[in-house]
């Protein structure tokens, strides 16, 4: 779509919530405004952004359009893994779900071949139970209790990753044995995990199907990433997605490494200090949707940090490229007023083939500590050097590295690299 456009579309889905929601009918009057005071992008600004919180407190029948229940034809439920707090309960239009998917994946194209005409993926899960959409995914229920109306099949883990067991584990690569998947659908840190464990075994992750790997969840750390891909080999295709649970595939990776934003299926927006940031700069992702019948989001403002990166990709794709940040929650706040994200965290750890699993610690006074589980062929050289480049670019604050053999999950059940109590009582 030109700007003009898709611009146009977002007029539309203004007037559209406006009429069709309680709640966004509200949010706008409480504002002064109506969908015809909306009349190009700097009037756009004029309207407060949305939050998880609104749609919290106004789920389900605040926010539902008009004419549809959740017990409506195509309607999908979900529930957030309560990364940011509660958990969000949410609803989607099936439909809406698998043209962003497609859209999103569309910059991929190794992931051609995964549709096929007339045929529907087979998928397991590997994830942390909260995001599992079943009621138990931590090992006792059975096959055909964990799989979902879509066909896709749930894996077992327990609730803190690392307490694992070895049946729990063997269960979860006997299972993909069986269901000879052609997606696995995982977060990369539970991944990896399995492929430390399958490596210990003597066992392989295959499918008699060509196998792909979609990632999600959780960020992508370079160790993680290199875990999967030395198990895996080069011949699977990983992609790293962008998504949120009540909005599914807000973008991908494409065949060259970069993530790409969607913005077919969203309007998007980097916001900081209630302004667009410029090309390299770092800001919030501001969503709104385009054609949603369902639950029609204006201005929702996600939580993720993205520094948009601009220019071209050599992929082919148009879609905006961007930079993951992380959460602004799970981000270190320096003394001396400089913010690190996760992702900044994670370039600075790199793919550490001396590391199997790492966290970056602030506590609630500043302190931080870098905590590590080392592989078994752990090098004393990469650590100090390791140790040197986070002590740089973590200073003048100081930060301790510790060897440990365990790191606690959240309650949620993910597993962060970056864990910052300082900004997440802000």
């Amino acid at each position: 779509m030109t700007d003009a456009t898709t611009f146009e579309a977002v007029q539309e889905e203004i007037a559209y919530a406006f009429n069709s929601t309680v709640f966004f009918r509200d949010h706008m009057e409480a504002s002064g405004l109506q969908p015809t005071d909306i009349r190009d992008r700097a009037d756009f600004l004029r309207l407060p952004p949305t939050s998880k919180s609104h749609y919290r407190r106004n789920f389900p029948a605040g926010v539902l359009a008009k004419g549809y229940t959740l017990n409506s034809p195509h309607v999908m439920r979900f529930q957030s893994s309560g990364t940011s707090g509660d958990r969000l309960n949410s609803a989607i239009l099936a439909y809406d779900l698998a043209r962003r998917q497609a859209a999103a994946l569309g910059v991929n194209r190794r992931f051609d071949g995964l549709w096929r005409p007339g045929s529907r993926p087979r998928i397991c899960r590997f994830a942390p139970p909260n995001c599992s959409d079943v009621e138990c995914a931590t090992g006792f229920a059975s096959m055909e209790d964990r799989t979902l109306p879509d066909g896709t099949l749930v894996l077992t883990v327990a609730h803190d990753l690392l307490t694992t067991p070895e049946w729990q584990v063997i269960k979860a690569l006997d299972e993909i044995d069986l269901y000879q998947p052609d997606l696995l659908v995982v977060d990369p840190t539970h991944f990896a995990f399995l492929a430390r464990w399958a490596r210990r075994l003597g066992r392989q992750i295959t499918s008699p199907r060509p196998l792909h790997i979609v990632c999600g969840y959780t960020l992508m750390t370079r160790v993680a990433r290199r875990q999967i891909e030395d198990f895996m080999g080069p011949d699977v295709p990983i992609g790293d997605m962008i998504g949120m649970s009540e909005l599914g595939y807000l973008g991908f990776e494409c065949h060259h490494g970069q993530r790409h934003i969607n913005d077919r299926d969203f309007y998007v927006e980097f916001i900081r200090d209630d302004k667009p940031v410029e090309d390299g700069e770092m800001g919030e992702l501001y969503v709104t949707t385009v054609d949603d019948g369902l639950i029609p989001r204006i201005r929702y403002a996600t939580g993720d940090y993205f520094t948009p990166l601009g220019g071209s990709c050599d992929c082919g794709s148009d879609m905006p490229m961007v930079r993951i940040e992380g959460r602004a929650t799970q981000a270190v706040r320096l003394r001396d007023g400089r913010v690190v994200t996760p992702g900044a965290a994670d370039a600075l750890v790199g793919d550490a083939p001396s590391i199997d699993l790492y966290q970056l610690e602030q506590d609630q006074n500043g302190a931080c500590t870098f905590r590590y589980v080392p592989s078994a062929d752990v090098r004393s050289g990469d650590i100090t050097a390791l140790e040197a480049r986070l002590t740089e670019a973590l200073g003048p604050d100081l930060v301790r590295v510790e060897r440990v053999d365990y790191i606690a999950g959240e309650r949620s059940g993910k597993f962060q690299p970056c864990v910052s109590r300082l900004s997440g009582t802000r």
